[in-house]
């Protein structure tokens, strides 16, 4: 007879409950070295050729091939290619200062001679959209395959996918191919179909038959046990080939190998995935966690969520020896209560002398040993949670030098920042099948000082998300924000440590919303002007000045009130924009006294004149996606 019952079984139909099942069947997938993987791919490189994916003068992903020359992450690009010649590196997209798109520069990087060719922080921004775009496409072949699928990061996934295996089991006619069910497993599936099984009874034992179930992939098994004694191993067969078929689509449709680890728990699967890579999958069946454990790869902090300074604090309070703490966790507590007492007792002690990092919560120390226990046993149960939409979007620049050292530099940045969120408004859009619609924007910089400043406002959107759209609402905040801290005082305001642009309260509405419903009858709202959104003020840190003089240093005017002083601020810096974008004239106010005469100079040498009969010939349009009528940002409604 089965150790198992048919309540266990029959839980695995329950997505809510099939973690907690004694049969459950959990894996962790993860893509072999992800970021390298995708230039790889995309450049046409093989898993011979050494790729490593650079940003700036980091590696970030280093392909299995280039490691076999010793290079790691913690290299730099110039100590990589010191290693070997035939290195191959490739620098991630990028957007250039002031335009709304990203794109490759391949051959390019710090490493290139030509310094045009360097991409130098301080007029680029990383693009993380093709990573972002190709776990997109690797999380869909996850979510088709299997109904319950949790994104634990851009490169990894946990699936619990005990109904695929449940199916096979009751519902296939050849479980083994070419052959017909044993009796047993005829009748288990015609109860399981019509709902005459006995809950609390158990299980038939497994047929001999069946266990010629083949597992695929590396099947841990120290002890040279029976490989199926029990349902358990026979789901996990299952899930084995299930597991495979998931990979293969992924490596014959994308091209990206990938490493599994199949278990009954989360943070065992995790421990599997990385046990053999690349291109690999580990079973560990129920009867060799124990042995999977303390097989001499892993401490306490190698658990998924129990790692880090927690771990390294529990090592501490515990007394626990430098190696096999997992196993002396399991033999010196064998008891649950055990090992709550002691760990309350022992982490009171060190916090009263203060030897202790304050990591352990005094108030939690029972949740944590019970975490701690479940883990050191594999039986710490989490369930798969499917992925929830972000609750907001930034974009996020950290300043060298003199990379943002005007408003108009600002300005430049926030193209960036408009076109980077607005990809990824519509790529959200695309992967949940839904319209999303960003109702508040906020800026915040971070001065010279250190100060920081930010300010929000309510967006309205006028029909579908542009770039445009989410530059005018930033230019305005941001314009806002130099009126009132910089404006006369740039010499201690810029250059700026940081700049950055968020988008929040995503409203997510069905696809078959109308237009009236989607924007709030704005559709039908004829304006001739853009009416611009209320500004909200947010708590600034570190700096709590207010405005009291109302005059303009440029024209040498004084305004009785805020509110007139901010509508002639608001001509300067429309002025300012639209000469970042279209040109300088010789009357502006914004030129230096040397751009000034420059100017007047190259005024008197003359200009080339216009031949007749033939026509000055059209300007192209701005292909960085800046509005030609600039007044329009900052047109009063």
């Amino acid at each position: 007879m089965s150790k198992y019952k048919w309540k266990d079984l029959v839980k695995l139909k329950s997505k809510n409950e099939s973690y907690e099942s004694p049969l459950s069947v959990l894996c962790h997938i993860d893509v072999n070295c992800f970021y390298a993987q995708v230039e790889a791919v995309r450049c046409g490189y093989t898993k011979d050729d050494p790729v490593v994916c650079v940003q700036w003068n980091s590696i970030v992903a280093v392909s299995y091939a280039a490691r076999k020359y010793g290079i790691t992450r913690m290299n730099t690009i110039q100590q990589a290619l010191k290693k070997t010649q035939d290195l191959i590196p490739i620098h991630t997209a990028v957007f250039r200062k002031g335009e709304d798109f990203w794109q490759y520069h391949d051959g390019w990087g710090p490493w290139n001679e030509d310094k045009e060719k360097q991409l130098p922080s301080s007029i680029y921004k990383i693009s993380l959209d093709p990573y972002r775009r190709e776990s997109r496409k690797i999380f869909k072949i996850f979510t088709e395959y299997c109904d319950l699928a949790e994104k634990a990061s851009v490169d990894e996934v946990f699936l619990d996918i005990a109904r695929l295996c449940l199916q096979k089991l009751m519902g296939s006619e050849q479980i083994l191919p070419g052959k017909e069910n044993h009796n047993t497993i005829q009748l288990m599936q015609q109860m399981f179909k019509d709902g005459t099984y006995d809950s609390d009874a158990f299980l038939p034992p497994v047929p001999e038959e069946l266990k010629e179930l083949k597992f695929v992939g590396n099947l841990l098994n120290p002890n040279d046990e029976p490989l199926i004694e029990d349902w358990d191993d026979v789901l996990f067969a299952l899930g084995s080939q299930i597991a495979q078929e998931l990979r293969d689509e992924i490596r014959q449709n994308l091209g990206y190998t990938t490493s599994c680890g199949l278990a009954r728990t989360k943070i065992v699967c995790k421990l599997a995935s990385n046990f053999k890579k690349p291109d690999a999958q580990t079973i560990i069946k129920n009867s060799c966690i124990n042995a999977f454990l303390d097989i001499g790869k892993f401490e306490i902090t190698s658990f998924w969520s129990l790692g880090g300074i927690l771990g390294k604090e529990l090592i501490q309070v515990l007394h626990l020896p430098e190696d096999g703490t997992i196993r002396a966790v399991r033999e010196r507590w064998p008891q649950r209560d055990d090992l709550r007492i002691y760990l309350n007792r022992s982490a009171r002690e060190f916090a009263s002398k203060g030897q202790a990092n304050g990591i352990i919560d005094l108030s939690r120390t029972n949740e944590v040993a019970d975490k701690l226990y479940d883990a050191v046993r594999g039986q710490h149960r989490l369930p798969v949670v499917p992925q929830t939409m972000v609750k907001s979007l930034m974009s996020n620049k950290n300043m060298t030098g003199q990379a943002c050292n005007s408003l108009g530099d600002c300005f430049s940045w926030l193209e960036v920042f408009a076109g980077e969120l607005a990809g990824r408004v519509h790529e959200l859009q695309q992967e949940y099948n839904k319209i999303i619609i960003p109702r508040t924007v906020h800026v915040l910089v971070r001065a010279k000082s250190g100060e920081a400043h930010s300010k929000s406002c309510q967006f309205q959107q006028n029909g579908k998300l542009s770039s445009q759209d989410l530059l005018k609402a930033g230019a305005k905040l941001t314009a806002e924000i130099d009126a009132r801290f910089a404006r006369g005082k740039e010499y201690a305001f810029y250059p700026l440590q940081n700049i950055n642009m968020s988008l929040s309260n995503l409203e997510v509405l069905s696809s078959k919303k109308s237009v009236v419903e989607m924007f709030g009858g704005q559709a039908s709202a004829h304006k001739s002007k853009i009416e611009l959104p209320p500004i909200i003020d947010l708590p600034k840190s570190g700096s709590s000045e207010v405005r009291n003089d109302y005059s303009c240093r440029s024209c040498n005017i004084t305004f009785n009130n805020e509110k007139d002083f901010q509508e002639h601020a608001d001509f300067h810096i429309a002025m300012s924009l639209s000469e970042k974008i279209n040109g300088t004239s010789e009357g502006s106010n914004n030129l230096s006294l040397g751009e000034r005469r420059l100017l007047n100079s190259q005024k008197r040498r003359g200009s080339t004149p216009e031949l007749p009969g033939k026509r000055r010939p059209k300007k192209k349009k701005n292909d960085r996606g800046s509005a030609t009528d600039i007044y329009h940002y900052f047109a009063k409604g």
